[in-house]
């Protein structure tokens, strides 16, 4: 099942940690976060098969090339197969249905009926509402997608809908063309696929909990020093934030920057424990702290899957 898309992450084992650096109040890191569909993601190779529909072999391409893009550490996930005879793990294949329907309407503008001098571009003295003649054009693009491994169980089954609309009077030109619009859409699904099923490295920032709410009041001082210290010395930031936590246990701000903490550090084990206890603390449903832990949870999914994919484990075998 997709995982709900949380910023978050480092890659471990024989990817480098880029050292953790602060960013204003905040914990600046890169991350890899696991893949929605994390069997789909374990895959080594790759084939984009058949795409049925007009528009199937437009949508083919774009998603290779999608696939084919490096991520910003200059790696590609799969290893793309081309050719009907290509031996991969999985292989994608599809359908893609392409409608346009334009309607006729009548719309009520502003026009200048009078100017000055009766010249076309002379200053307008009188406008007046007028009907006009217009088009509207609705384009729907729908893709129904499925991978499968190499033991023909479907690892990824998706149908992508796209709708554009636009609409235009007599006189004017619509924004973008038939083909334009379509092309759009097909770039956004094939974007879509690469979301699902490729782990994603992204440069990401977090900012530290500042309040000092319910903190004893000899502490608040020294907090507020620990939060300006990140900016300058995040590890001994840290050091001082677990020093203090001693002092006043369980409070939300202290407990939640430990966990940050330790996410900039790369144990994330251990901040997801730190976030799951300052979300109860925090409050108010879905907080900082909440999005923190479901956060954690994919950076050590995206460690264990691929941990598991250097070691060899296909889908369904982690």
């Amino acid at each position: 099942m997709p995982w709900t898309p949380t910023r978050a992450a480092v890659l471990l084992a024989a990817m480098t940690m880029t050292a953790p650096t602060a960013l204003a109040e905040s914990a600046r890191m890169t991350g890899r976060f696991a893949a929605p569909y994390r069997d789909a993601a374990m895959l080594d190779s790759l084939r984009v098969g058949r795409i049925a529909g007009e528009d199937g072999m437009q949508l083919g391409l774009a998603i290779e090339r999608a696939l084919a893009r490096p991520d910003i550490e200059g790696r590609t996930h799969f290893d793309l197969v081309g050719g009907r005879g290509g031996d991969a793990d999985g292989l994608l294949n599809g359908n893609v249905v392409t409608g346009v329907q334009e309607t006729r309407f009548k719309r009520k503008e502003k026009e200048c009926v009078e100017r000055e001098g009766g010249k076309r571009d002379g200053k307008c003295l009188r406008e007046e509402e007028v009907e006009k003649d217009c088009t509207r054009r609705v384009i729907n693009v729908n893709a129904d997608l499925r991978l499968a491994g190499p033991d023909g169980r479907v690892l990824y089954s998706v149908s992508r809908p796209r709708r554009d609309e636009t609409s235009w009077c007599r006189g004017q030109n619509p924004s973008r063309t038939t083909e334009e619009a379509i092309r759009g859409m097909i770039i956004d699904i094939a974007e879509n696929v690469r979301r699902d099923i490729v782990p994603s490295v992204e440069d990401y920032s977090i900012r530290f909990r500042e309040s000092t709410r319910g903190l004893p009041k000899p502490l608040e001082r020294p907090f507020k020093d620990i939060v300006k210290q990140t900016q300058r010395d995040l590890r001994g930031a840290c050091a001082a934030w677990a020093a203090m936590d001693v002092q006043a246990p369980n409070h939300p701000s202290i407990t939640f920057d430990l966990g940050l903490c330790a996410e900039s550090a790369g144990e994330y084990d251990k901040a997801l424990s730190f976030y799951r206890r300052a979300a109860p603390l925090i409050g108010r449903g879905g907080n900082e702290a909440t999005a923190g832990a479901e956060r954690a949870q994919r950076l050590i999914d995206g460690r264990d899957d691929e941990a598991a994919r250097r070691r060899g484990r296909g889908p369904g075998r982690r």
